[in-house]
């Protein structure tokens, strides 16, 4: 409105683009603090499915209807340092026992078969004294390379709780080559 009552066209044009700065602005603050958040992968715990420095999408409003399912891959803060993130597959929720035994994962006494787990076999089960119940509200975190996580195996991870996962993880968008949907 107060745009069409300029006359100086050049300062019109520059009010014009002024505005439509202000809300692409306030779009993107809106999106980045309700709907979905850019994160970076950092290290090699999630290979193959995301590498070192691949860039993803986190769905902050995942679990506004549901909870978390085994095979998602949520964000949540490192709980050593709260401002790095750390991306993780749930291999456990709330009720769930988790066990490692000869190199393997079982949940609820059943051998996890996950195609996504790479070292099943010769994994390495952490400091956490097994098997482990998952609690209330918790899930059980696994890193896909199974061989260098720390995830909940660990006691500096352990069980996530329900409030701390930022989001789920489903979209890559940086590299291009890598862009789109991963499960």
């Amino acid at each position: 409105m107060f745009v069409k009552n300029i006359q100086n066209p050049i300062l019109r044009e520059l009010a014009g683009w002024a505005v439509a700065v202000a809300i692409a602005l306030f779009v993107f603050y809106i999106v980045d603090s309700f709907v979905m958040k850019s994160a970076r992968v950092y290290g090699s715990s999630m290979e193959p499915t995301y590498s070192h420095a691949d860039r993803v999408l986190v769905n902050l409003m995942a679990y506004t209807f549901r909870e978390p399912a085994i095979g998602d891959i949520i964000a949540f803060p490192y709980p050593g340092n709260p401002a790095q993130r750390f991306i993780k597959r749930v291999a456990g929720t709330q009720g769930d026992i988790i066990d490692i035994r000869g190199g393997f994962i079982y949940r609820n006494g059943v051998q996890m078969d996950c195609p996504h787990f790479v070292g099943q076999g010769m994994v390495h089960p952490g400091n956490v004294e097994f098997p482990v119940r998952v609690q209330i509200n918790h899930v059980f975190v696994l890193g896909d390379n199974l061989a260098i996580s720390e995830d909940s195996r660990f006691t500096e991870v352990g069980n996530i709780h329900r409030n701390d996962i930022i989001g789920r993880v489903h979209f890559r968008w940086f590299p291009l080559g890598g862009f789109g949907r991963v499960d």
